[in-house]
């Protein structure tokens, strides 16, 4: 199968520092032939008048005039030019009222890029969004074409008289509306790659425990996947981590303890975050529990559930690998 074209981005923001920063990661981006960048709706309106060669805008509505700005992005799509959101979703959730008013709410489908992404996960974020492009694009110049080519067809059945064919044109016109009607998949279908292992952790523990549990999975055949860089960031090219990977294993350590009497702990929000991503994904599931760690979420069984302390690690660690190689149909 070929390879999609890369693509051409328009990018619109008078915010000079979240610009700058997304700029730099566009141009360095394999999914990207050339980016231009410009402040303003009329420097944006003025490069697209009339031009084809724009696949991709991205705009912070929220930087310019909402307004406008909507009905620029909204015209812009209707075109069949991809168009991204790069806004602080915080700040349009707070105003959600107004920014999703009359026809804007069609900008809740919209695909978007999160202004507070951190700059060591904007590249991995960027990409996931252009790979979502490049997809709308592929899907937009296929319906183009396939408009322009039937008709071509209705015309020339018309001009020979051909009844047979026009029966025909109206047959796939029907097809078609079907097609528009039915709900469209998912854009981006990450496959799911064998023996591999999504592993959710804090990184404080990135020297210690985790390190030995890599080795083990390692050692037993399978691929190991982190979040690494996201710090506690679950975005768009974390969750697409965990959808291709085969299993989850989490390491629930401990993060802060609970206000009450008792030896109880919370473990960080986003292992639980990430726990919610790989049951919505349906991932077969393995976690280890540092004694103590008290709240880590429903919906799993205790037989999925390790727990540990500090001198057991290595014993409650074998015997979750050992699990997952079971899982997996290996013999030992």
């Amino acid at each position: 199968m070929a390879a999609l074209p890369r693509l051409t981005v328009l990018l619109c923001d008078n915010d000079s520092s979240a610009a700058g920063r997304l700029y730099q990661e566009l141009t360095s981006s394999p999914l990207v032939e050339r980016v231009v960048a410009v402040e303003t709706l009329a420097d944006a309106a003025a490069r697209v008048a009339g031009a084809t060669e724009f696949d991709v805008l991205i705009v912070d509505p929220l930087s310019t005039d909402l307004a406008q700005a909507a009905r620029f992005v909204l015209a812009r799509t209707d075109e069949g030019i991809a168009t991204v959101l790069y806004v602080d979703l915080a700040r349009v959730e707070e105003q959600a009222v107004t920014f999703y008013h009359g026809d804007r709410t069609r900008l809740r489908d919209a695909i978007t890029l999160d202004k507070r992404t951190p700059p060591e996960m904007l590249g991995a974020e960027a990409d996931v969004v252009l790979t979502k492009c490049q997809a709308f694009r592929l899907l937009a110049t296929g319906r183009s074409r396939a408009d322009r080519l039937l008709g071509e067809v209705r015309e020339r059945a018309s001009s020979t008289g051909d009844d047979e064919l026009e029966r025909l044109v109206d047959d796939v016109d029907q097809v078609r509306i079907l097609e528009h009607v039915r709900p469209e998949p998912g854009l981006v279908r990450p496959k799911v790659a064998s023996n591999t292992v999504f592993l959710s952790y804090r990184f404080k523990e990135e020297d210690g425990f985790v390190r030995g549990l890599t080795g083990l999975l390692e050692d037993q055949g399978f691929t190991v996947i982190t979040g690494r860089a996201a710090d506690g960031y679950v975005g768009m090219a974390v969750l697409n981590r965990i959808r291709e990977c085969e299993y989850f294993v989490s390491l629930m350590t401990r993060a802060r303890q609970f206000a009450e009497p008792g030896e109880k702990f919370a473990t960080s929000a986003w292992l639980i975050e990430e726990k919610g991503a790989a049951l919505a994904f349906s991932k077969y599931m393995v976690l280890l529990v540092e004694e103590g760690v008290d709240d880590i979420g429903g919906l799993h069984g205790d037989w999925q559930r390790h727990q540990f302390t500090a001198p057991t690690f290595t014993t409650a660690a074998r015997a979750a690998v050992q699990q997952l190689r079971k899982r997996s149909g290996r013999s030992d």
